[in-house]
């Protein structure tokens, strides 16, 4: 099994769907990922070209109905590539961990006192409502060249992975927007 990070994992991933160039595969991960996993353009090359050395993509002509500009490298998987893939995809994920400043300083925050609560609950509020709002105007599959057509149209539909990853990003964000609701409420009380 070959040693890769979790973003280049990433990109092997959006390459499955289809080719794409640098640019795009930066703009599919803020489009669909961004929430919980970000993808720099400091990281994004240097992973390409490690993939590229590594045999799993390489480059490839744009698709027919792609809008090109300037020099551009497209990449597609290879069947090395897409082997790995699949490989990785039946591992154990790692676990999960949350850095999360937010909580820390809610945690210390019967320092400050209530409205220093309120303020950093509401910042969460807004987090979430934000985090809501960008996965409820994810379409999988909406950004391809052929997204319009028929055949585009069904192969949006068979993406059932993608739908599942946009509903638990709603379903995050409204269990967070219901526990600033129930921490607002629990000040409130203990203030009286």
């Amino acid at each position: 099994m070959i040693t890769l990070t979790p973003t280049a994992w990433t990109i092997l991933g959006f390459l499955s769907l289809s080719p794409r160039n640098g640019y795009q595969l930066r703009a599919a991960v803020q489009r669909s990922v961004g929430t919980f996993w970000g993808v720099s353009y400091g990281q994004l090359y240097p992973q390409l070209k490690t993939l590229a050395q590594a045999g799993l993509i390489d480059e490839t002509d744009p698709p027919e109905q792609a809008e090109t500009t300037g020099r551009q490298t497209w990449w597609r998987l290879t069947e090395q590539g897409a082997d790995a893939l699949r490989h990785w995809l039946l591992e154990p994920a790692a676990p999960t961990q949350v850095r999360d400043e937010g909580l820390v300083k809610l945690l210390f925050s019967d320092h400050a006192g209530p409205e220093a609560m309120y303020r950093l609950i509401a910042d969460r509020r807004d987090g979430a409502t934000q985090r809501k709002q960008t996965a409820e105007a994810i379409v999988p599959g909406a950004h391809w060249p052929s997204a319009g057509s028929p055949e585009g149209r069904a192969r949006q539909a068979d993406l059932l992975a993608a739908w599942l990853v946009r509903a638990h990003a709603i379903a995050m964000a409204e269990a967070e927007l219901s526990w600033c609701a129930t921490a607002e409420a629990m000040i409130t009380e203990h203030k009286s």
